[in-house]
């Protein structure tokens, strides 16, 4: 007399390990297959948690999955001073910064590739491939053959450097830190094993080193395979999936719940062996209160980014207890509910159990097949007895189909880093006038910079001196930068345009005016920069697409009049605004000099430079206005004008503007064609010539006065003012 069991794993929640592993032929194919009894498969929260310990299991991954991995090398941390100015008169900044290398395993079987990789759960590599901080990173896939990381090679001693072999590792060189303050971030990152869905048998046929095969129809999304042995690894596969396993000679064959090739065989209840009587069969139920009443699957979602999602099935005949169970794998959110409404159905269905003896049939019977009795009821045998004519059979009532399954099931709401491409470095360097309160007493050269894309941050700038590039940090917040798609007319610059409109295409959609219009004179209103001419507007409106319209302008503010006389579609564009403005310190900037400027940002192939003469818009007077020149019934010319203030003290009626300079002086010119007349400083905005100084000038009947005016500045002169007058015979 012999005796086969079913070994399971779990208690009442959970698949049988096998069909039938018993204790004469079972126990040493379970031995063989699954060692001794090891620690369970990992816990969801071991591949979200980054690690660095010296033997740390490194997880097997199938399909898609996200992980944390294990740091398996890195370089101290590189410290870098960056000294920057606050402004005249302002002590500078001594600013430290930090990156490191280091190199991450992933899967200790090779992969395809590296998708998303998130950094303190945002996005540090976007879908596309873009990196959204500053690092070089590659990955290796794993293979047999993998040669060494050139980084790591370099670091090391000669012949002291593995090329990790059999492990997916992903490799950061020089990742800067600032973004993280100044620490290692946690990184998780989306692993492809491959692009569709895994077989289950696949990974059992894996996990067992080939000593498990089938044909089941179930597929995962991802898995993760873990533990110290055979059994560790699948035990969470068998305990959630609604697959079995049955002996075959040397192996295990994998079969689903409602395989069609599962073995059921019709038995035949007998009353007596040989002069032996045999008790009928009895059907037994289990009490209510060892069958949980809900049962949840904590999963990872794709859905949700791979968070933790958990689907949960009720059912209000059940009992009194409630189970979860933790599944390493990557399932959605329907698919995890059918999978927790087919095991809860089981626990249930498995209530009833059946104990009878059959006659001994001509095919041979063992734990893990189904039988149907004579009522058409199917079980799933779980232990076998023979004796001398019979076999005692104890089997388990099992589910026959998937009907009365839970509805669609909901995923939860994903709260996710937008994953916006970082696009190429767009540059434009700009001679500033004084916009502010303050006299900056220096050439203001900014740099305004942004991407053709949406999650474009910044980009590292350098000023060229000689041969050499000097670094200067990086760029400000990103500008608003576009180009013309019409044409701007001239307009005199004192006057408020009304009628003009000006359309801008700006980098991308998702860059926008602010919103709000200030009025047209106030300090408050927009202003823009169009090919060397500064401008305000009153009005903003959207078109749709990242193209926007321009109206109600005062054109050629601060001093760029002569810059005025008309645009063409194409002209570069930008929005001033102070945030945005990075501003060349710490160099000797004079009128006339060249400036060449470099910038590297994370998506640029090339860098991208700019290179542009200084003008000195800063400490360069503004031209005087309201030149008049008046003839005198005498014959003398009287020639005025106003001055105007470089800095901008706001509008106060009956108030002249502040003199800014430190005097007030002009140099006025007299010319004609061909001759200098009269130069001369005065400190006043008149000057005159009497009849007989202009006889003087022994000029033609109806010769043509040309008279230069310019305010002379503390730093600077200003650009002229013309004003013409015709000598009457």
């Amino acid at each position: 007399m012999a005796t086969l069991v079913l070994n399971a794993v779990g208690q009442k929640i959970g698949g049988p390990i096998g069909g039938a592993i018993g204790s004469l032929i079972g126990q040493r194919i379970d031995q063989t297959i699954f060692g001794g009894k090891g620690r369970e498969g990992p816990r969801l929260t071991e591949l979200d948690i980054q690690t660095s310990s010296y033997g740390t299991e490194v997880p097997a991954i199938f399909g898609k999955m996200r992980v944390a991995g294990t740091v398996i090398w890195a370089t101290d941390l590189v410290e870098r001073r960056n000294k920057s100015s606050s402004g005249k008169g302002r002590p500078s900044t001594i600013n430290y910064s930090y990156s490191v290398s280091m190199a991450v395993a992933l899967s200790s079987r090779p992969i395809a590739s590296i998708g998303r990789i998130w950094a303190d759960g945002n996005l540090l590599r976007g879908t596309g491939g873009d990196l959204k901080v500053d690092t070089q990173f590659r990955f290796h896939a794993g293979h047999a053959d993998q040669p060494l990381d050139s980084l790591i090679a370099s670091a090391e001693a000669a012949g002291q450097c593995p090329a990790y072999r059999g492990i997916a590792y992903a490799v950061f060189e020089d990742f800067q830190l600032a973004d993280y303050g100044n620490r290692i971030p946690s990184l998780t990152f989306e692993i492809f094993e491959r692009a569709t869905s895994v077989p289950i048998s696949d990974i059992m046929s894996d996990a067992s080193a080939g000593a498990i095969s089938g044909a089941s129809l179930e597929t995962l999304a991802g898995y993760a395979v873990s533990g110290n042995d055979g059994r560790a690894a699948i035990a969470p596969l068998l305990s959630v999936m609604p697959t079995l396993l049955r002996p075959k000679p040397g192996r295990l064959e994998l079969l689903d719940w409602q395989s069609p090739v599962a073995k059921i065989s019709h038995v035949t209840p007998v009353s007596s062996d040989g002069s032996q009587s045999l008790a009928r069969p009895a059907r037994t139920l289990e009490p209510t209160s060892t069958i949980p009443s809900a049962l949840a699957i904590r999963h990872y979602e794709p859905a949700r980014d791979f968070q933790t999602g958990i689907q949960r099935s009720q059912r209000s005949s059940a009992g009194r207890t409630s189970r979860q169970i933790d599944f390493p794998a990557s399932v959605d959110a329907d698919a995890a509910l059918r999978l927790a409404d087919l095991q809860l159905l089981q626990a249930q269905r498995g209530r009833d159990s059946w104990t009878g003896s059959v006659a001994i049939s001509a095919e041979q019977l063992i734990p893990g097949d189904f039988i149907i009795d004579d009522t058409g009821v199917r079980w799933r045998i779980t232990e076998l007895e023979h004796l001398r004519g019979s076999i005692r059979v104890t089997a388990q009532a099992w589910t026959t189909g998937e009907h009365g399954l839970s509805d669609t099931a909901n995923p939860g709401r994903n709260i996710s880093t937008p994953d916006l491409l970082v696009g190429e470095t767009r540059l434009i360097m700009i001679d500033m006038p004084a916009m502010g309160s303050v006299d900056p007493g220096r050439p203001q050269l900014a740099v305004f910079a942004a991407g053709t894309a949406p999650g474009w941050r910044r980009a590292a700038l350098s000023i060229q001196q000689g041969d050499r590039l000097i670094d200067i940090g990086s760029t400000a917040a990103p500008a608003v930068i576009g180009s013309a798609l019409t044409a701007l007319p001239p307009h005199n610059a004192h006057l408020i345009d009304t009628k003009s409109q000006l359309d801008i295409q700006l980098l991308h959609d998702r860059m926008v005016f602010p919103d709000g219009n200030a009025p047209l004179l106030s300090s408050g209103a927009g202003v823009g920069w169009l090919e060397k001419e500064f401008f305000r507007f009153g009005s903003a409106v959207a078109l749709g697409g990242g193209r926007w319209r321009l109206s109600q302008f005062v054109r050629g503010c601060y001093g760029s009049e002569y810059a005025s006389s008309g645009h063409r579609a194409g002209d570069r564009f930008v929005l001033l605004q102070t945030e945005s403005a990075r501003l060349i310190e710490n160099q000797n900037l004079a009128p006339g000099m060249a400036i060449s400027v470099e910038a590297v940002g994370l998506a640029d192939p090339f860098p991208v430079t700019t290179t542009d003469i200084v003008m000195g818009n800063a400490i360069r007077p503004l031209v005087p206005v309201h030149g008049q020149v008046v003839r005198n019934e005498d014959g003398s010319l009287e020639i005025s004008w106003i001055r105007r203030a470089r800095i901008d003290a706001g509008w106060n009626d009956g108030i002249d503007q502040a003199l800014v300079e430190s005097r007030v002086q002009y140099t006025v010119l007299v010319s004609t064609s061909e001759l200098i007349l009269d130069s001369r400083v005065v400190e006043t905005g008149t000057i005159s010539w009497t009849a007989q100084q202009i006889a003087g000038f022994a000029l033609p009947p109806s010769a043509q006065l040309t008279i230069a005016i310019r305010q002379i500045g503390s730093f600077a002169l200003s650009d002229p003012l013309f004003l013409f007058a015709t000598i009457n015979p």
